[in-house]
């Protein structure tokens, strides 16, 4: 699988040149772009499967409720804007809600302090409470919460290992509950243009079989029976209900799994992510489900020409899964060819492997939450 840059709305010999290479299935993010754009990638997808007689999968990413950073402007000492705030460890920041932020752009009011960060989504800072760790630009920039108000809420930088926050990075709060649906209003007016387009629609945010339940009632309302479903799973609550998540998924027939290594890591810790990957694999396995391996493969490759030894290892761990995503990138064509020859070789080996498939403690808690909702 590999990400569609906007390009190749417009420059079809791109696409021709990633089919060419290998890429098998073609992911669309619908948190970027537009319909236009969008529209013309699927065009041109359809062209070249009737030139070279390769079919291409179509997967469409809903893109859920967005947790970023809203729109950073700051002028620099030169009088130029710039969309980044400058920070470092013990730096205080204090998160707005955004339409709060943009407000004061007009009236000059206390929201625009110099180290204010607006945020996408407003109840990010109803929810958050003092003490709980905030997580920026993949975990990156990390903080804790200090005060609280109505519309802000304070943190103090713990960890920095970049000297910027920009616009649109993702927020990560996992010990904070929230209470939000996986679909958004966008998602919803989105649907009916995905399933028309796509063999597979990636489902980010499920944390719930509530919340598989709710897509299923609304793909059953549009009559779209034979579109594929992947549940994204990217939070400590998506991984700890998988196995209610798949029960509930099952009631359809083409379903699949993406770990989405990149913010999970953030969720559950990075020493933990080759541990929480392997649970996941082992209970799609149980399942009979297929899985994508997302997030970071190949990154150095795709985006510098050169791969970092730690990177082709992790490429020939992820042939356990059925599917590998790869990321956007000036050198993706490199990027596909080099990971298909290392799939093709890892293959035969890691086909006579053998887990012990030991008990899972989320299983073991997902069969408790099944017997009290039974009982109930």
């Amino acid at each position: 699988m590999v990400t569609m840059p906007s390009e190749a709305a417009t420059d079809k010999s791109l696409i021709v040149k990633m089919v060419d290479k290998g890429m098998d299935v073609a992911r669309i993010n619908l948190s970027h772009d537009s319909e236009q754009t969008w529209t013309a990638m699927v065009r041109h997808l359809k062209e070249i499967e009737v030139t070279t007689g390769k079919r291409t999968t179509i997967f469409m990413d809903l893109a859920g409720p967005k947790i970023r950073t809203g729109k950073i402007v700051r002028v620099s000492k030169k009088g130029k804007n710039r969309d980044y705030l400058k920070i470092k460890k013990g730096n205080t920041l204090v998160l707005v809600k955004e339409e709060k932020a943009i407000d004061s752009a007009v009236h000059q009011n206390k929201y625009l302090a110099k180290n204010s960060v607006p945020v996408q989504l407003p109840k990010i800072i109803d929810a958050l409470q003092i003490g709980e760790p905030v997580y920026f630009d993949d975990g990156m920039i990390k903080a804790i919460v200090t005060e609280k108000s109505a519309d802000t809420v304070t943190v103090q930088i713990q960890d920095a290992f970049k000297t910027r926050l920009g616009s649109e990075k993702g927020i990560n709060i996992p010990n904070t509950k929230l209470n939000l649906p996986s679909l958004t209003k966008r998602d919803l007016a989105l649907l009916p243009f995905a399933i028309n387009h796509a063999d597979i629609i990636g489902y980010s945010f499920v944390r719930t079989p509530e919340d598989v339940a709710t897509l299923y009632r609304h793909l059953d309302e549009l009559g779209a029976n034979d579109v594929g479903v992947v549940f994204k799973i990217e939070n400590q609550e998506a991984f700890e209900n998988l196995p209610l998540i798949l029960l509930e998924g099952m009631k359809r027939k083409r379903i699949g799994v993406m770990i989405a290594r990149g913010d999970l890591a953030v969720e559950l810790g990075f020493e933990r992510t080759s541990e929480v990957q392997n649970q996941i694999l082992w209970l799609c396995e149980a399942a009979h489900v297929p899985v994508i391996w997302a997030t970071q493969v190949l990154e150095n490759l795709v985006k510098t020409g050169m791969a970092t030894r730690a990177e082709i290892s992790d490429a020939g761990l992820s042939t356990q899964a059925e599917c590998v995503m790869l990321n956007k990138g000036p050198y993706i064509a490199e990027g596909i060819e080099t990971l298909k020859h290392i799939l093709i070789k890892m293959h035969a080996h890691y086909s006579k492997k053998k887990d012990s498939l030991r008990a899972l403690h989320i299983a073991v808690q997902a069969l408790e939450k099944l017997e009290k909702s039974v009982q109930g």
